[in-house]
């Protein structure tokens, strides 16, 4: 996406993937202060340890306690997240254009997961539910009080055993190697408005379900890597990026 935005645009700038373990992440950070680059995307697992590395952080960065975008500005590191701006327009992309007044179940407890709900607590009642119960509290004990909707944090088990919710996010990366993020749930039928944030070659099993079950909105996480990616493009460059170039270097139509 990113490379066919910047040859559309004629600028000489090239995106590249590196592979970064834990213990490699601050030396990485230290060496983009004198490297001649624009910044860098971070994915998980290392949100939330760049939040702590970078010289400066934006509100956004800061609300949701990771940053997936870096702007390199001269010999320091600002910090930024792209990830709510993704999910909310990615939602509006999917023609899902008001999530209002329902309830919602958020599985993961990560980066994204936080992003999405700060977004879902302007008038919803949100369930959390992470693999440990502690990092589900502690990102609903980070929410903000001025919200209108309720964050509750339950259990991956008590999860499990919902029968019913209007609306359910996947934040988690369950469905990235061909998993159902849904196996063992026991939602029958399921929510009437679903979003997959795993971005993936092909639909997820999640998705695909989701389709065939007719009464059922759906957002394809393709559709959130695009505008969040699209938003992080803005901030290294600083002039509009050119969407539809961007989203048809994506893996498949969405």
């Amino acid at each position: 996406m990113h490379n066919a935005a910047f040859a559309k645009l004629g600028l000489p700038h090239r995106y590249s993937v590196r592979d970064v373990t834990d213990a490699q992440l601050g030396a990485t950070l230290e060496r983009m202060r004198r490297a001649d680059v624009l910044g860098a995307n971070v994915t998980i697992p290392h949100k939330e340890a760049a939040l702590r590395l970078v010289d400066e952080a934006s509100d956004e960065a800061r609300r949701v306690g990771a940053v997936n975008t870096i702007v390199r500005r001269g010999e320091r590191l600002i910090g930024d997240n792209t990830d709510r701006i993704g999910f909310h327009r990615g939602l509006e992309s999917a023609g899902i254009l008001e999530i209002s007044n329902v309830d919602v179940l958020v599985l993961g407890a990560g980066g994204a997961a936080r992003a999405c709900v700060l977004d879902l607590l302007s008038g919803n009642d949100v369930l959390v539910a992470g693999r440990t119960i502690e990092r589900a509290e502690r990102l609903v004990a980070s929410m903000p009080s001025e919200k209108s909707g309720t964050a509750r944090a339950v259990t991956w088990d008590h999860a499990r055993q919902m029968t019913w919710v209007d609306a359910l996010v996947n934040a988690t990366p369950l469905g990235m190697h061909g998993e159902d993020a849904l196996e063992g749930f026991a939602f029958d039928p399921l929510p009437g408005m679903i979003a997959d944030l795993v971005p993936i070659s092909e639909e997820t099993p999640l998705v695909r379900r989701a389709r065939e079950a007719q009464h059922v909105r759906v957002m394809d996480g393709l559709l959130m890597l695009l505008h969040q990616a699209a938003r992080s493009f803005e901030l290294w460059t600083g002039v509009p990026a050119p969407l539809e170039v961007m989203r048809a270097a994506l893996p498949r139509r969405v």
